[in-house]
């Protein structure tokens, strides 16, 4: 029985774990004109960003080719509709390259686009309010 149970937590429990850390997203896109794939994820806390202008994510894209392969030194251009990103342009070092958003100071959702050669991967999420009235 008790084997049973924790199949059923791990099952139930852990994709509501995963898509409260991360993001909603296109998936991977390609191949672009040379054969690259990009992909890219926004990871921050449960519940989405905070609007507070401080809080930050990782935005983190890969780049590798149809066959799989990690693509080094390809060039990256991220783009946001709200925050702040720490970088707009990116080297993959190994397939990956990473930068953070910085939360807006008001609440709304914030698309990131991220570009190589002639291909974009977008991510979502969410900056909420996080204030709290004291009675």
């Amino acid at each position: 029985m008790r084997k049973i149970i924790f199949w059923l937590m791990l099952v139930l429990v852990l994709p509501l774990f995963w898509t409260a850390c991360s993001n909603e997203g296109s998936g991977p896109v390609g191949p672009s004109s040379t054969g690259k794939v990009i992909d890219v994820v926004a990871i921050a806390g449960d519940g989405g960003l905070p609007a507070d202008g401080s809080s930050t994510a990782t935005i983190r894209v890969e780049v590798y080719t149809t066959e799989n392969e990690l693509v080094d030194e390809a060039t990256v251009t991220l783009t946001t509709t709200l925050g702040t990103l720490g970088s707009t342009s990116l080297t993959t070092a190994d397939g990956v390259a990473t930068t953070t958003l910085t939360s807006a100071s008001s609440p709304g959702t914030a698309t990131i686009v991220a570009s190589v050669e002639n291909i974009s991967a977008t991510a979502i999420i969410e900056m909420v309010n996080i204030s709290t009235k004291v009675t």
